[in-house]
């Protein structure tokens, strides 16, 4: 028994190894036309099949039309990455921000995880941010400490970045026709476009500017065996760790516990090193008291305790204004969004319609669909479940598929809700579950709004549950929303995001001019009373 344990251990070893390598050879092979007129229309069929609103924004014959000139330019044998700058560009035309394509990643056999250990991309170590299409570091987590943060890179690897930012500007949408996201969104994804149109490196050199002064920095590649494995070659003396007493031991497990269940309520980051959740009192001249919530996604985490203790703090300190920070989120969770809403208004609402779908059966394609055989075997065993499932979740009206959720039902504020001023500060990266919660505070008259037009439309969006295509032939990724939800309240013209009430852009400075604007006014508020 345990020879054959053994044995089929190792076949299984020795396949994954093979695929892996199949794999790796297939991704960096040059691609006939033919192979990829076959792609191209693999994708379109299984975008309307999967899209419930791929004409939202360009019609059928316009659509027809991009994918028909896309085939007659791929004339020649390319790569994968060649392929993407042309195909990226005719897919996106739809105009839908969560649908997103990416270029398969070369991957680790067995062997070389257990040799270096997991590779991250140099881009993984630091972040950037854009403004008047010039990007600069906004945040350096590891690796080189000289590196500024702050600094303008001028150019990667050679490439000026005014070329690059250009080229990576197609390679993606925004919700409709709006004009906010793109610019801010290139750079805080630069990394994971530059990785999608270049050849995969383990050093990257830029060429930055700080101040008056000009200077060039690597970016390695990360393998989280390396430390470990150059830390034991070096002639060091060992310390022995100070053995803990059982109170000590039981005071750290205690304290680990408090961190763990703090991490959780606010969502912490572990990349970034932030809480996703943030709640304080801002300082004023006055002496008014004023709530912030900054809130940088609407992810990871717990998130009703925090809300719960951070309107209690403002119900104790009699506050009577409340500003709510959603630039650069870029999302999350419905349940989220609903729970803050309830805090905010009230009245009775409906947080969402019903969900249009393509089919009643469409959720259940990411399950069915995946590389991961666990995930295939799960979802075929509970098959019977799911089937009876969907019966009650999903519904055909005029031969249209809708999933229901209970957030189309009319739901209760809370108790303690608030009811002072409110403002909600945005920008073009403020996008998908912000944008519905935008939606609602703007549509109800709820909160003033400042900044930039959010990234997401007003309108709604394609997201929910998300199907991943697999191109046959270059391997490229397709990331498909399967659910069109949106808020019962529509404006127009269609395609743009919420507006801000009162505009202001970004500068690079260390001034936050949108939250001052908004401190001034509440304080000028205060002395009018």
């Amino acid at each position: 028994m345990t020879r054959k344990l053994f044995l089929y251990v190792t076949i299984i070893l020795l396949s994954s190894c093979a695929s892996v390598e199949k794999y790796n050879q297939q991704i960096s092979e040059i691609h006939s036309p033919e192979e990829l007129h076959q792609d191209v229309d693999y994708a379109y069929k299984k975008l309307k099949k999967l899209h419930p609103d791929v004409n939202w924004y360009i019609s059928k014959d316009e659509l027809d039309k991009k994918i028909d000139d896309l085939k007659s330019e791929l004339t020649k044998p390319l790569t994968t990455k060649e392929f993407y700058k042309l195909f990226a560009p005719a897919i996106t035309s739809i105009k839908q921000g969560h649908l997103s394509i990416h270029t398969p990643v070369k991957r680790q056999t067995k062997k070389e995880i257990k040799g270096k250990g997991k590779r991250e991309s140099p881009f993984n170590s630091l972040s950037f941010y854009t403004s008047d299409n010039k990007l600069f570091v906004k945040k350096v987590f590891k690796g080189d400490t000289t590196l500024i943060a702050g600094s303008e890179v001028i150019s990667v690897d050679g490439e000026k970045v005014n070329d690059l930012l250009d080229s990576f500007t197609i390679l993606h949408a925004s919700d409709g026709y709006n004009e906010t996201f793109m610019p801010e969104f290139v750079g805080s994804r630069f990394g994971f476009f530059y990785s999608n149109t270049h050849k995969q490196k383990d050093s990257i050199l830029l060429h930055l500017k700080s101040e008056d002064s000009l200077y060039n920095r690597y970016l390695y590649a990360h393998y989280d065996k390396t430390k470990a494995s150059s830390e034991e070659g070096k002639d060091t003396v060992r310390v022995e760790k100070k053995k803990l007493s059982r109170s000590d031991k039981k005071i750290a497990k205690e304290t680990q516990k408090k961190i763990r269940k703090k991490n959780y309520k606010y969502g912490y980051n572990k990349k970034t090193k932030e809480y996703n959740r943030n709640f304080s009192f801002l300082e004023s001249d006055t002496g008014v008291s004023i709530g912030y919530l900054k809130i940088r996604s609407f992810t990871n985490g717990g998130y009703k305790d925090f809300y719960k203790e951070s309107f209690a703090k403002v119900d104790s300190a009699r506050c009577k204004n409340l500003i709510l920070d959603l630039r650069g989120n870029l999302g999350g969770r419905l349940v989220e969004i609903d729970d803050l809403y309830s805090y905010l208004t009230d009245k009775e609402y409906v947080f969402i319609e019903k969900s249009k779908m393509t089919g009643r059966l469409s959720f259940l394609y990411p399950y069915f669909h995946t590389e991961s055989w666990p995930t295939k075997t799960f979802a075929t065993i509970l098959s019977p479940v799911l089937a009876v499932y969907q019966i009650f979740k999903v519904k055909k009206e005029n031969k249209e598929a809708y999933f229901k959720f209970k957030y189309s039902k009319l739901r209760k504020p809370k108790s303690d809700t608030f009811t002072g001023k409110v403002y909600v500060l945005i920008n073009g990266e403020s996008f998908s579950a912000s944008s519905i919660l935008a939606t609602h505070l703007k549509a109800t008259k709820r909160a003033t709004f400042v900044g930039e037009e959010t990234g997401g439309a007003y309108n709604g969006t394609v997201a929910g549950v998300y199907a991943k295509v697999e191109l046959p032939n270059s391997k490229i990724n397709i990331r498909i929303g399967l659910m069109k939800i949106n808020a019962p309240y529509t404006i127009e013209p269609d395609g743009y995001g919420i507006k801000p009430d009162i505009p202001i852009k970004s500068k690079i400075n260390n001034e936050d001019e949108e939250l001052q604007w908004v401190i001034e006014d509440i304080e000028m508020s205060n002395k009018k009373k």
